[in-house]
């Protein structure tokens, strides 16, 4: 899988980012949309350039066609008297994989890349809502249960 490349994403990567999007909600979910693709694409593009500092995009492109994102959203939080430098947890957000490259490592490659940017940003914790089939990806990963981290409303 050398051929596809991992990287940050751009302001004009945001339309394909949003056709994966469209394509894992509406396409394979079968949700009914609530906007046009266009509309979408336009959405998708204000929010990556209304919230740089909150959320890093990477993407993962071959020959020119963004296949795959993951998204890593940032929260700051109250300062510690042994951390002044101030405090962040990150959290792992809408990876997606298109099926034409799934099972090659990319979704992997895209999350190594989250945690490399959240270790340079010295995030204190990274979490993720996985679904069942990105479990075991994310054990892989490091990621493990947290007795205490509890959500509301709560899970069965």
């Amino acid at each position: 899988m050398n051929d596809v490349v991992i990287r940050a994403s751009s302001p004009a990567d945001m339309p394909a980012v949003a056709d994966l999007r469209w394509r894992w909600s509406i396409d394979e979910d079968g949700r009914t949309p609530g906007q046009s693709p266009a509309a979408y694409r336009d959405a998708m593009t204000a929010f990556a350039l209304e919230h740089p500092e909150t959320h890093r995009c990477v993407v993962a492109e071959r020959d020119g066609a963004v296949l795959g994102m993951a998204w890593l959203g940032l929260t700051a939080r109250p300062p510690a008297p042994n951390r002044p430098g101030g405090r962040i947890t990150a959290d792992v957000q809408t990876v997606y994989v298109h099926p034409d490259v799934r099972g090659q490592g990319v979704a992997g490659r895209l999350v190594h890349r989250l945690l490399e940017i959240a270790d340079e940003l010295g995030a204190e914790r990274v979490s993720v809502h996985s679904s069942v089939d990105g479990e075991r990806l994310y054990r892989r990963l490091g990621f493990g249960d947290a007795r205490l981290l509890l959500q509301r409303p709560p899970e069965d």
